[in-house]
């Protein structure tokens, strides 16, 4: 605490002694400049001066709240070598919901409760206090990175030629999965492969995700134009692929999620086509409680995708961050490039197209490759071109280079590459490993974007250091619900046990009033007391209101009753303790007579 005060006055000292050099330098300025200033030079003068002033101010105070909120007690660590008591002891501010009677009032109640003190009891597994500000919630900080953050979406492709490779997938660091893939015949809107759709069929793939709540989609592929041009012009065809598709989806209902749909070289002129295509595949799918995702490329070339339309019709846009580079390029160069010249595609461009087209950052995942492509290079000083060799999976690559060269990084594109010799040819791999990829899982958080996918499973064998960098990015640390008791001194703390056992109180309010009543019916008894109970009208209101106030006070709290019920029961019954009262009053009146 005391190390906090020192820290807070040096701050606030820091921030005025910062304020008042700010307006030294504006009067200085100012009376510089004022006799060569003419009018309309020195309005300039002055806003260029208050700009600055404010640029300073603002700066001053995101450098206040940096160290306030370093200084916040919203996380307390433990360290239990250290402290070894039975108990913790946790002095913060309280707790202000956002909204009620409290949040109303918040500044009066900060200033009569500055301290809340709460207790835990120290368990040996103690790493820390998490505080949930929404639900007023304390966790303890287990520390295993071993689930989802849910904020995030990690999606995984397995291709089917990976066989049962998917046994041995990290599938808790894995929110979906998907098969790939269900090619479609153009012309009859069937499989075009369904020996892979039959080898769906057999896998344990689904239940084996949704062990780990991994869901499970199905890839939809229709991949080159001619196919397209053929499947987009027949709406029969399309009728036919979704009626298979639904069947196939719920052959294992509750095991398939949906699906992710890759169509790729459409032709421009059917570009209509294709968004009533996905608008009907979608209104069939989220019917009956599946999942589209639409696979796109990173370059919309010919505006084939009408994102402003489509984006309504899909659960989310993938993005496919690869192939920059490859067997279509004359120059060797990243395959999955952050940022490029001006004139070419990147990752950044291609989600930045996307968000300027109102496309949410919660609606784009990006995907990253887990492979590199080779290039022979041997002929690059003679001034001749570079030829495209071959794609190569992770592992691979590793296995070939990693122990004989070292990479180098190229920080434009943050991805890596090796240059080998061997068998008289020099050569390049462009590639992207564990510290690529996190600048890349860490870009796209800062991006505010829904997740990532990685093309493909299998292609890294398990490699530790990716998954280790799938964890650091997009894993949540464990935590568990903590007991806590807590404790606020002053009026508020007294108000709030009375609110903790409002029922026993309002029954204590109904038992009081019916003594009230009986010791009120016992005294009538008494001619003495009849003559001053009923001679003054003033005592005969003072004394039903109080008995009136008692009772519904004890109603309302025993029962909580609602506020319409609360205004009938007191409507009720104050009508009828007063016409009790005048009825009574009358017949003593007339005994008199």
């Amino acid at each position: 605490m005391l190390f906090r005060d020192i820290k807070f006055n040096q701050l606030m000292r820091c921030k005025s002694d910062r304020c008042g050099m700010i307006l030294i330098f504006v009067l200085l300025l100012l009376l510089s400049d004022s006799r060569s200033l003419s009018g309309q030079n020195i309005r300039r003068k002055i806003y260029d001066v208050q700009r600055q002033a404010m640029t300073e101010i603002s700066r001053t105070k995101r450098d206040f709240n940096a160290i306030k909120n370093l200084l916040s007690s919203s996380k307390r660590t433990v360290n239990s070598s250290v402290d070894t008591s039975k108990e913790l002891t946790w002095s913060k501010m309280p707790y202000i919901p956002n909204s009620g009677m409290i949040h109303d009032y918040k500044y009066t109640y900060s200033f009569l409760h500055s301290q809340q003190e709460l207790t835990f009891k120290h368990e040996a597994d103690l790493k820390s206090v998490v505080w949930d500000s929404v639900n007023n919630l304390y966790y303890k900080n287990i520390g295993s990175k071993d689930t989802l953050d849910s904020r995030y979406e990690v999606i995984g492709w397995h291709p089917h030629w990976m066989g049962e490779a998917y046994k041995n997938y990290n599938f808790r660091l894995l929110s979906m999965i998907s098969f790939y893939s269900y090619d479609i015949d153009p012309n009859t809107g069937s499989s075009w492969n369904p020996e892979v759709i039959e080898q769906l069929k057999n896998s344990s793939l689904p239940d084996s995700a949704a062990r780990y709540g991994t869901k499970t989609l199905i890839s939809v592929t229709s991949l080159e134009k001619e196919n397209n041009r053929i499947f987009l012009s027949d709406e029969y065809v399309q009728d036919q692929f979704i009626f298979e598709i639904l069947a196939l989806l719920n052959e294992k209902k509750g095991r398939f999620a949906g699906i992710d749909l890759d169509f790729e070289e459409i032709d421009p002129i059917y570009r209509d086509n294709f968004t009533h295509f996905v608008k009907k595949l979608n209104s069939r799918l989220s019917g009956d409680g599946y999942l589209l995702i639409l696979d796109v490329p990173y370059f919309n070339d010919g505006n084939v995708f009408d994102f402003k339309q489509l984006k309504d019709h899909v659960t989310y846009i993938n993005i496919m961050g690869y192939d920059f580079s490859g067997s279509h390029s004359t120059y060797p160069g990243s395959i999955s490039p952050l940022r490029s010249l001006d004139t070419q595609p990147s990752l950044e461009t291609s989600v930045n197209d996307l968000l300027n087209l109102d496309v949410s950052g919660q609606q784009i995942i990006l995907s990253l490759p887990l492979y590199g492509v080779s290039w022979n290079i041997t002929n690059l000083k003679s001034g001749q071109a570079s030829l495209y060799e071959e794609s190569l999976p992770y592992y691979q690559i590793m296995s070939n280079y990693k122990t004989e060269y070292n990479p180098f990084y190229d920080p434009f594109s943050a991805s890596f590459f090796f240059v080998v010799s061997e068998n008289d040819k020099d050569k390049i791999c462009w590639y992207e490993n564990e510290i690529s990829l996190q600048t890349k899982f860490e870009w796209i958080k800062a991006k505010n974007l829904r997740g990532v996918g990685l093309w493909a499973l299998g292609y890294e064998q398990g490699a530790p250091e990716i998954w280790k960098g799938v964890s650091k990015s997009f894993a949540a640390d464990s935590l568990s619900v903590i007991d806590y008791t807590s404790k606020l001194s002053g009026p508020y703390g007294i108000v709030k046990d009375i609110v903790r056992y409002k029922k026993v109180i309002g029954l204590g309010f109904i038992v009081f009033s019916g003594f009230v009543l009986l010791g009120f019916a016992l005294s009538l008894k008494d001619w003495r007391v009849r003559q001053v109970l009923f001679e003054k009208q003033s005592f005969r209101t003072v004394y039903s209101l109080v008995f009136l106030i008692l009772l519904i006070m004890g109603i309302k709290w025993f029962w909580y009753i609602d506020s319409q019920w609360n205004v009938l029961i007191g409507l009720v019954m104050g009508g009828g303790v007063v016409l009790l009262v005048n009825i009574a009053f009358t017949n003593y009146r007339r005994k008199l007579k």
